[in-house]
């Protein structure tokens, strides 16, 4: 049972995905510009610094709020929309707000995901179960949180190894690679850092599908990745030449 993995199940056509591993400060990091101004879908009282009388949502505003909200440790899940400016909220209808309730208790959306009024590019939904549903009105913006994370991942792996050696730097995913990860992705893909190994200076990072994707929650939830899922392939990364690779050893 992997205890370091990146799970991804991404859909391009509603412009979500659902993650396990990938970390609120993955988000913070690989997001090119963070919203300057959130609805906490959670009606987080303590976390807010602002309140929306019309729709009775409590607010987070500005950048640097915004990103201490997220990097906060908290019991409690983390849900927001991001939106453009208050008048915007307030020319929300009843059922408008309804929707975002709707979207809070049951962590989907009831129509799109992207308002014409909230103007918002980002939505954000923790759920009970560890994983996270997260919807990017610019699909590509997924890429570099996607990169962050495995770079982070691999550098942790590293580290734990290699107690007495200096950090390891990582160049930067080459971008093909990354959009095969998560066309990939699309029927559900692990990315297992506990059970990576290195031959020759090369770190070969284990890629696996479920054998089953409809069974990848139950996967998740009983984090049996190696019982319930099939390696089709491995992300490498050359310590010594700095390169990027993957290699396929299952058509899915």
């Amino acid at each position: 049972m992997p205890g370091s993995f990146v799970f991804i199940n991404t859909n391009p056509i509603s412009n979500m995905v659902l993650s396990m591993g990938v970390t609120t400060a993955d988000y913070v990091n690989g997001l090119e510009q963070l919203p300057e101004n959130i609805v906490l879908l959670q009606d987080d009282e303590n976390s807010a610094n602002g309140y929306n009388s019309h729709s009775r949502f409590n607010l987070v505003s500005g950048a640097n709020e915004v990103r201490h909200y997220l990097l906060a440790k908290s019991t409690d899940p983390k849900k927001f929309i991001d939106f453009n400016d208050v008048d915007g909220l307030n020319s929300l209808m009843a059922s408008e707000i309804a929707e975002l309730l709707y979207l809070t208790h049951m962590g989907t959306p009831m129509n799109r995901p992207f308002s014409s009024k909230l103007l918002n590019q980002y939505i954000y939904l923790e759920q009970g179960d560890g994983t996270v549903r997260s919807y990017y009105r610019r699909f590509s913006a997924f890429n570099h949180v996607l990169e962050i994370s495995i770079k982070r991942n691999l550098r942790d792996s590293h580290n734990s190894r290699r107690v007495f050696l200096r950090p390891l730097a990582i160049k930067d995913i080459d971008r093909p690679i990354l959009l095969d990860l998560i066309t990939k992705g699309n029927d559900g893909l692990f990315i297992l850092f506990d059970a990576l190994n290195e031959r020759r200076k090369i770190y070969r990072i284990p890629l696996l599908a479920p054998k089953d994707p409809d069974q990848a929650a139950m996967i998740l939830r009983t984090q049996s990745i190696t019982e319930n899922a099939e390696i089709i392939g491995n992300l490498m990364y050359n310590i010594q030449t700095s390169q990027w690779d993957l290699e396929w050893t299952h058509k899915n």
